[in-house]
């Protein structure tokens, strides 16, 4: 498996999510941080008064229950793109899967 990730911050919720791409079955797809949204919660107590943040974060979970088809990282920026991310923000990085 081609898999490949990067660690980003949604532009319109600040929701920190992790994006996929796996280049060899041709899509991407986002996970809550989870990792970095327990950090949050842990030196941002007040975060979660803040009905906002809450509402986003419960806002991200339908783009993280979709796969998104792409066969080229161009294709990836592209789409990232569309969505509101900024090619300079998103750094993928290939896993190495045992």
């Amino acid at each position: 498996m081609n898999l490949f990730k990067a660690h980003v911050v949604h532009p319109q919720t600040d929701v920190p999510l992790i994006i996929y791409f796996n280049k060899r079955d041709g899509f991407v797809t986002f996970a809550k941080d989870e990792e970095v949204i327990n950090i949050l919660k842990n030196i941002r107590e007040d975060l979660w008064k803040d009905h906002v943040f809450l509402h986003n974060l419960e806002k991200v979970n339908s783009l993280c229950e979709t796969q998104y088809p792409v066969d080229t990282f161009e294709q990836v920026y592209e789409f990232l793109t569309k969505v509101g991310f900024k090619k300079t923000d998103v750094e993928f990085k290939q896993m190495i899967l045992h």
